[in-house]
């Protein structure tokens, strides 16, 4: 954690009119950026200081538009560090919801994310994690041989998993935006239904719920893709030296879904 006094004077410098700032805690479960829960004239908020590693906010705040994204305080776009409005609500990862629940959140999320700002290119974003590194052998052979397409194309979040979303009194409220961009959105529900740890009939009820036309082939594809871009981001945390035993665990985790995957 950071200096409390550097975490003061990082909100002042973003909202250089509050007249009183104060930090209330940091907020644990973020592995890419740091958050800090503060109080800005007697307001709840969170500061977001961006990690270097993490994704550049390259149009970022166009999302964050988005009525089921926090209200923005304030945002350097030259970084990415942001104030929003503190959000009253439990996370996904403390309050599950069913398939069907999740269904219908991620048909309200697509519906208002705007098309057309940027592209988000999984391939490319896996193969920038592992610059200068190698996948295992097995798993280069299943990637190499994917070749995965997007089947539609829409305004998606690209990184919705239970940290990321707020179960609130009035719906929710999805957080971290740096890689929303069109892509398939059954990539989106995927990556909800990981988050949420379902097993393979909540997955399938999922995906029914959100759209039943969609090919069980590139249902499988799109998740070995998915877990993929998961392990290829906890490579590159390791190779940085990060130690976090989540980010241990997301690695052998996704490898042995890869697997499974591949060989089902």
């Amino acid at each position: 954690m950071q200096d409390a006094l550097e975490v003061i004077d990082r909100a002042r410098e973003l909202l250089p009119n509050a007249r009183h700032i104060e930090l209330i805690k940091y907020l644990e479960g973020g592995w890419s950026n740091r958050n800090y829960r503060i109080r800005v004239d007697g307001v709840d908020a969170v500061l977001r200081l961006k990690s270097p590693l993490s994704v550049a906010p390259d149009r970022e705040y166009l999302y964050l538009e988005n009525p089921l994204a926090p209200q923005v305080l304030a945002y350097d776009r030259a970084c990415g560090d942001m104030i929003t409005q503190f959000v009253e609500g439990k996370l996904l990862v403390d309050s599950p919801i069913s398939p069907q629940i999740a269904a219908s959140f991620m048909h309200a999320l697509h519906a208002t994310i705007p098309t057309g700002i940027r592209t988000y290119h999984v391939e490319p974003v896996i193969d920038g994690y592992l610059e200068g590194l190698s996948l295992a052998k097995p798993l280069e052979s299943i990637y190499q041989s994917l070749q995965w397409k997007p089947q539609v194309v829409a305004g998606c979040h690209n990184e919705l998993n239970d940290w990321n979303v707020i179960k609130t009194s009035d719906g929710f409220c999805t957080l971290d935006w740096e890689s929303a961009g069109d892509n398939d959105p059954i990539f989106d529900v995927i990556g909800l239904c990981y988050g949420l740890e379902f097993g393979d009939d909540d997955f399938a009820a999922c995906i029914e719920a959100y759209d039943a036309n969609v090919d069980p082939h590139h249902i499988r594809q799109t998740r070995i893709l998915y877990q993929i871009r998961e392990h290829a981001w906890a490579l590159n945390r390791l190779r940085h030296g990060s130690d976090h035993k989540g980010i241990v665990k997301q690695k052998l985790d996704t490898e042995i879904e890869i697997h499974r995957l591949a060989s089902s």
